[in-house]
């Protein structure tokens, strides 16, 4: 009898040992993916893209480790026989999770909540399930690897991660990157000399921000950039506005696009763009710092800009003084001369930045040595 209940010690030992090793194991916080991921980036800012690519493998270990956690615990949790009575929305299985003290299924639960929201799983813990099982994708992790890749010079490689970063987008952490990452694929096209897909890759930036496709918009810029009024640029900008910060640079690369094509009408278009998202996205900044302030002409404008050494920096770094001296010369080639020269004028006279405030000048002169000589 004592052997035979020895054996049977034996017996569950084993089975409780093959079970225990079974069940997957919470990942420690430190080995967290996106720490791991945190780790690669630095490597990466350091140039140590060796150390960088072991970094993101590691964290797509990590990745793997946590979404097999997660899929267990939910598992359990929705096989439970009072989350099926009570289920399936999250706002009423809440409750039952705290009674079941279910705490790992609500740390999960509250983190996704956290990050995307009741109403992107419409408030059903299924749903939440559902869309922990596709995290076996890491975009982020192919973003980072992707630029390692183009630096090193292995193009096709950059530009196959890119493009399942992209096609995994909607996994991101932070929904915005995917602008990023459409802006490395175009520039990376730019650079292998693919006009195709660098004008593609732009297009996606831009095609949902309301402006692209909005054909009254372009009609009406340019009816407005055909008058004849004595305030013609001030008019012109008291009456167009658009806020879709992430589309300004794609805009103005897309007019560069079509003037190189000679595309004139096109390349007018998507510079006109530009410049009014630009502009209306620095109103905004400047109305925040000063909510007296209003639009009264762009020369104000400029020097409401001039007082503010980050908004000059990023209107350096986003090209916006270009856009304007661009979008300046593109009027004059679809026939807005008055518009054209104005704006010219105005920069030559209050653009804040010294440089393009020269340039400026410079086209006003040339344009009036052409004209004496006509």
């Amino acid at each position: 009898m004592k052997r035979k209940v020895f054996f049977i010690a034996i017996i569950l030992s084993v089975l409780g040992g093959v079970l225990s090793a079974q069940h997957p194991v919470k990942p420690k916080v430190s080995e967290q993916s996106w720490r791991v991921l945190a780790k690669a980036q630095v490597a990466f800012e350091k140039g140590d893209y060796g150390e960088a690519i072991s970094l993101c493998e590691a964290a797509r270990e990590s990745r793997a480790k946590e979404l097999e956690w997660n899929n267990y615990v939910m598992r359990n949790t929705l096989n439970s026989p009072e989350v099926k009575k009570k289920g399936p929305f999250i706002s009423d299985l809440i409750p039952v999770l705290k009674s079941r003290e279910d705490y790992d299924a609500l740390e999960i639960v509250n983190y996704w909540l956290g990050k995307r929201g009741a109403d992107y799983f419409d408030n059903s813990l299924p749903k939440l399930a559902e869309y922990l099982k596709r995290l076996s994708e890491y975009p982020e992790c192919d973003f980072l690897l992707a630029k390692i890749y183009r630096l090193e010079g292995e193009y096709d490689m950059a530009a196959r991660f890119l493009k399942n970063a992209r096609s995994q987008s909607e996994l991101l952490d932070v929904p915005a990157q995917k602008f990023d990452i459409l802006y490395e694929m175009a520039d990376l096209a730019r650079t292998m000399g693919d006009q195709k897909e660098w004008e593609g890759c732009l297009l996606l930036i831009v095609a949902d921000d309301g402006l692209y496709k909005d054909d009254a918009s372009k009609r009406a810029m340019a009816r407005s950039a055909a008058l004849k009024r004595k305030d013609l640029v001030d008019y012109f900008f008291m009456l167009h506005r658009h806020s879709a910060v992430n589309s300004i640079k794609a805009y103005f690369e897309l007019g560069e696009l079509y003037k190189s094509q000679r595309r004139g009408r096109d390349a007018w278009n998507m510079t006109a763009n530009g410049v009014v998202c630009a502009f209306t996205w620095t109103l905004e900044i400047l109305r925040d710092r000063s909510p007296e302030y209003s639009f009264e002409s762009l020369a104000g404008f400029f020097s409401e800009c001039g007082r503010y050494e980050d908004v000059l920096a990023w209107a350096g770094k986003m090209q916006v003084w270009k856009g304007f001296y661009d979008m300046a010369l593109r009027a004059r080639e679809n026939g807005f001369e008055k518009f054209g020269a104005s704006l010219l004028e105005i920069m030559a006279a209050s653009c804040p930045d010294q440089y393009w405030a020269l340039v400026a000048k410079n086209a006003v002169s040339a344009g009036a040595l052409k004209s004496s000589a006509q």
